[in-house]
């Protein structure tokens, strides 16, 4: 009887790519998990994998996707073009859009519908149900109406992953009753408890922003979202401490919607993954040979 091993996938949009190649490194290592749980990009990357554990076809598919009319739909580049207007020019147009945006807030509650970004998880993934999954998979999303976490880990997949990558104000909540469904994120950026209960040893993967940018607009969207980061950041610590082992993948500031670096977030995924190889390893055979030991002082092995 072996060391059992789960893997906590964090959210992150884009970001996500890097756990892509994080997969990668592990698998051509031999590295395997008995169970996952992911939040927001991780449910997605984490439901990829259990579907086929080919990492490989991960990325292609993900290429696929983001060349696609269905990604397009999605709206990332509109948001994306105004992340970095330095110009004089640049900054009147954020200053009007800003107050477009406060407008629209007090009248909308999301700017893509559900059904784009249920599109664009049906396509990703190719199983529809937990049960035809290869590894047990977890999935959480939040409530709004009560704060609570909500976990998925039978039933309708796609559903699930909906919620967990639904992004407040950006993507259509899932009103089921009197509940307000959203991204997993919200309560738990990276699910490295939900995970451990049924394994031995965690590999969590880190994919917040591991920096912030230089204050240029000290006005209440950048309060806002500098406190909302800072937030994160903390309670991702908070999770993280819980694993065995943490690998960060190197993501800057990068906001959620750049897809565009999926090449480069990759090759830092893959990176850090490298860098932390060998200590891993290790760490596993270390806690492979203890956990042995004490199968054995207990009779516990067959």
């Amino acid at each position: 009887m072996s060391l059992t091993i789960g893997l906590a996938l964090g959210g992150g949009g884009a970001r996500g790519a890097a756990h892509v190649g994080v997969l990668q490194v592990l698998h051509e290592n031999g590295i395997r998990f008995d169970h996952i749980a992911g939040t927001s990009a991780g449910s997605v990357i984490g439901a990829m994998y259990a579907a086929r554990q080919d990492p490989q076809w991960i990325e292609q598919r993900f290429e696929e996707f983001i060349s696609s009319d269905d990604f397009q739909a999605l709206g990332t580049k509109r948001i994306r073009k105004g992340l970095n207007s330095d110009s004089v020019m640049g900054q009147m147009a954020k200053f009007v859009r800003n107050r477009i945006v406060l407008i629209m807030s007090q009248q909308k509650s999301f700017l893509v519908k559900r059904e784009k970004l249920e599109k664009t998880i049906d396509f990703l993934v190719p199983e529809k149900k937990f049960e035809d999954l290869l590894i047990p998979l977890i999935v959480t999303s939040t409530d709004l109406t009560n704060g609570e976490q909500v976990i998925y880990n039978s039933g309708n997949l796609i559903d699930a992953i909906v919620q967990s990558c639904s992004i407040p104000g950006y993507v259509q909540p899932t009103e089921r009753g009197e509940q307000i469904l959203v991204d997993g994120g919200v309560i738990d950026p990276i699910p490295v408890e939900l995970v451990k209960k049924s394994t031995d040893y965690v590999v969590a993967v880190n994919i917040t922003k591991d920096s912030m940018k230089e204050f240029k607009d000290k006005n209440i969207f950048e309060f806002l979202s500098r406190a909302e980061q800072i937030k994160s950041k903390y309670l991702a610590k908070s999770k993280m401490e819980k694993a065995d082992f943490v690998i960060h993948p190197s993501v800057g500031s990068l906001h959620w919607s750049r897809f565009d670096e999926f090449d480069t977030l990759l090759t830092n995924g893959r990176d850090a993954a490298n860098v932390s190889l060998n200590e891993l390893k290790a760490d596993l055979k270390r806690k492979n040979r203890l956990f042995y030991r004490w199968k054995q002082k207990l009779g516990l092995m067959s």
